[in-house]
Parts: C-alpha cells; sequence; structure tokens
C-alpha cells in the first residue's frame, strides 16, 4: 500500500496516502499508536526501496511532514475535570424529570408504553449489548503496558493533558505556599537537592527521568509530613517530613517513592480510573432517583458512592501506593543507598496512623513495613553490584581526571619550554648578526 516508486513522486505519493490517513485517524479519534504504526511502515517500505543517503534524508524529511500527533486530546483536562459532577447532576436531574413524567401518565398510557416495550424488549437487548461492547472496546482500546513494570494499565489521557494538569497545581501550590518557600542556600534544601541528584544520576538510564526537568521546592511547613512529585518534574518536599527522615537513606526512600508515581504515569491512570468509574456509575444513578422516592434515593445515592469508594477507588489508589514502595526501593538501590532504612522509617511512621487501611488511600505503616521486608533481599543484592560499579566508576572517573591534569600539565611544560628554546635561538641569531 505504501510502496514508494521513485524519488520524484514520493512528496505526491505520501500526501495522497498518508496525509488523508491522517486525517481520518484524528477525526475518528483513534490512538496515536495506530497512527505512529502507520508512520513506521511508511518510514520502513521508504528505506527498502531505495538505499542511496540523499534519499534517505527525503524520507526523514516526510516522516516528519506526516508525523501523527496526540489524538486523545479533543478535550482540555479542565474540561474533564467540570464535566465529572456535572455528568452526575444531569444523571439526577434526568431520573427525577422521568419519575415525574411517569407518575404524571394516565394508566391506559403506562400499560400502552409497558406493551411496547414488551414487543421491543430484544432491540432493547441488543442497545443494551451494544452499549456493553462499545464500553468494553473503550476500556481495552485504551491500555497501555508500562515499560517498567509489565502490567497493563487503562490510561485514557495522553502526555500533553497530564501535564497540564501538573501546570494547574503546581500554580495552585505556588499561590498556597508562596510565603514558606526556603531559598536555595538554606541547608534543609541544600540536603533535598544532593539526595534528589544523586537519585536522579544513578538512575539515568530510565529515558522518563533522563529527559524531565527536575525541580526542587522545599517548603518550610513543620506541620505538614507530606512530599510529593507532579509529573512535570516538581518536587515538593516540606519541612515535616524532613524532620522525620534521620538520614539521608530515608530521605532517599521518600523522594524515590514519589518520583516512582512519575515514572509509573500513576496521576495519569489513577484521573483515568475515576473518569471510567463516572461512566460506569452515570446508568444506575439515573435508576436510583427514577425508580426511588427522594429520601430513599438520596440514601441510595450516598450507599453507592460510599461503597465505590471502599470497594473500588481506595483499593486501587492502595495497590498505586504499594508499586511505587516497590520500584522506589529499587531506585534507592541503585543510589547506593542504605535500603534497610525504609523499614526503619516505616516502622517510626506506624505510631502515626489514626484510621483504618481500609478507608485510607495509602496502605498502613505496618503493612508498608512487611511489604518492604519481604523485598529486601533483592534490593540489598541489587544495591551491592550497583555499589560496586560505582566504586568502579570512581575509580574510573579520578583515574582519567588526574591523567588528563598531568597531560595538560606536561603539555604547559612542553610547550614552555619550546617558546623557551625558541627565544634564546632568536636571541643567538640577533646576537650573531649584531657581531658582524
Amino acid at each position: 500500500m505504501f510502496r514508494v516508486l521513485n524519488k520524484k513522486k514520493i512528496v505526491e505519493h505520501c500526501r495522497q496516502l498518508v496525509l488523508p490517513a491522517r486525517n481520518l485517524l484524528n477525526s475518528c479519534g483513534t490512538k496515536l499508536d495506530s497512527a505512529s504504526r502507520i508512520n513506521n511502515c511508511v518510514t520502513k517500505h521508504a528505506y527498502l526501496n531505495n538505499a542511496s543517503g540523499g534519499f534517505r534524508a527525503e524520507c526523514e524529511l516526510q516522516r516528519k511532514l506526516f508525523h501523527v500527533t496526540a489524538t486523545r486530546q479533543a478535550l482540555p483536562p479542565v474540561f474533564i475535570i467540570i464535566l465529572r459532577p456535572l455528568s452526575k447532576v444531569a444523571a439526577i436531574l434526568f431520573g427525577r424529570t422521568f419519575r415525574k413524567w411517569w407518575r404524571a401518565l394516565p394508566p391506559d398510557r403506562k400499560q400502552d408504553l409497558i406493551l411496547r416495550l414488551k414487543k421491543n424488549k430484544t432491540a432493547l437487548l441488543a442497545s443494551g449489548a451494544l452499549v456493553s461492547t462499545g464500553v468494553v472496546w473503550y476500556y481495552y482500546s485504551h491500555l497501555e503496558e508500562d515499560p517498567i513494570t509489565g502490567r497493563s494499565k487503562f490510561i485514557a489521557i495522553n502526555k500533553e493533558q497530564i501535564l497540564q494538569l501538573a501546570q494547574i497545581e503546581l500554580v495552585m501550590q505556588r499561590e498556597l505556599h508562596k510565603d514558606h518557600f526556603l531559598p536555595p542556600a538554606h541547608p534543609a534544601y541544600k540536603r533535598v537537592v544532593k539526595v534528589a541528584n544523586q537519585l536522579l544520576r544513578s538512575n539515568r538510564e530510565i529515558p522518563q527521568l533522563r529527559e524531565t526537568n527536575w525541580i526542587v521546592t522545599v517548603v518550610n511547613e513543620p506541620s505538614v509530613t507530606n512530599a510529593f512529585v507532579l509529573p512535570n518534574g516538581h518536587i515538593f518536599v516540606f519541612t515535616g517530613i524532613l524532620s522525620l527522615c534521620t538520614n539521608d537513606d530515608q530521605l532517599c526512600v521518600i523522594l524515590a517513592h514519589e518520583i516512582s508515581h512519575v515514572l509509573l504515569s500513576h496521576m495519569a491512570e489513577q484521573f483515568s480510573s475515576l473518569h471510567l468509574m463516572d461512566l460506569l456509575v452515570l446508568v444506575p444513578l439515573a435508576l436510583i432517583w427514577a425508580v426511588l422516592p427522594e429520601a430513599a434515593a438520596v440514601i441510595a445515592h450516598w450507599l453507592s458512592g460510599y461503597f465505590t469508594k471502599v470497594l473500588f477507588q481506595l483499593p486501587f489508589s492502595r495497590a498505586l501506593e504499594a508499586e511505587a514502595d516497590e520500584i522506589g526501593l529499587q531506585l534507592t538501590a541503585k543510589a547506593c543507598y542504605d535500603v534497610r532504612e525504609a523499614s526503619v522509617f516505616w516502622a517510626k511512621m506506624s505510631s502515626l496512623d489514626s484510621e483504618f487501611e481500609w478507608l485510607s488511600t495509602h496502605p498502613n505503616s505496618e503493612t508498608r513495613q512487611f511489604v518492604l521486608e519481604s523485598l529486601m533481599p533483592t534490593a540489598i543484592q541489587l544495591r551491592e553490584k550497583c555499589k560496586v560499579r560505582h566504586t568502579y566508576g570512581r575509580i574510573l572517573n579520578t583515574y582519567f581526571y588526574w591523567h588528563k591534569w598531568f597531560s595538560v600539565k606536561f603539555l604547559l611544560y612542553k610547550t614552555k619550554l619550546l617558546s623557551t628554546n625558541v627565544v634564546l635561538r632568536n636571541l643567538a641569531v640577533d646576537s650573531n648578526k649584531w657581531h658582524r
């Protein structure tokens, strides 16, 4: 389909085949992965049909021309946030309107509608099956495999949208804590920067970590025992959590955990799961307000929201936290910090737990300590391997540093000696001329 006949027709060929395909993909809302496969297919066939250097450059130019952008950016993230509560309000109003309309119908009219529904039950069941199939297709078409864990996860928004959400959160946090930021010269700020630099430098083989522009912000609020990292690379650490970290090893555990949330795209995954859950509860919500009286509908609405939160949202959030703990422990080990301090830190934090685990977004500190201790042997082995590698790396860096230093010194000495010989030779020539 995408075969290129000769050099002269490549531009027209790409315009006729690829650009309409791109427009079709954008209009249909096809995922970026499908469009990327078209992009790769055209580039691959172009390289196979002609191997000349000039044609490769021309092909690369065409590849950039028909590059397909993300198509899941139809709705701005702010609009999606506003749409969530509005959709629930619309479902409630629809249910109440339907109830009032049904109660106002005469009995013979109600009987006639019921008979029509019974006659068309096959069509209704087919419509319900079609809608259910669409929901299942929507879910599976947005599954992505995580490059770090290999786990399939549901992501309904793209990177640009999540960065917009992160920018909104960043503006809110800056406005909220603008009078409590510590300057870069503060010892607490330097401590966080030192640990973060070593953590990021030791895990620079991860592309997302290497390509992100990381910025550290330390907030002077001793009462807040928290730290978080936004997807755009802004690291927020409160002095309350710093006072609980008795050494840099424990601080690295906290930073690695929060950075793992970014590497694993947990914010996008959680936002997508809430979006899907809101879509699934719209029909039951409308039925509740259409069938039950007002007082009973209020109670049923509250109970449905509560059980949805306890049975689905909170366990999902705790699973993401446990995953970030595991990946964060590996990042800490590769940074050559003492991973055993993770257990010590969460044992210390267990005294601050004030609610039941099944009602919390995070696992209890005792649970986290138990899980981390089960992962400790693997983490210690990884740390020892990375420690040996870092030791050899420091030895090589020291060797090359002093080798370069001595080479420069020798070069300067040789240059100085050479210039001195040239000056003496010139003086001798001038002296001979003067004697003559």
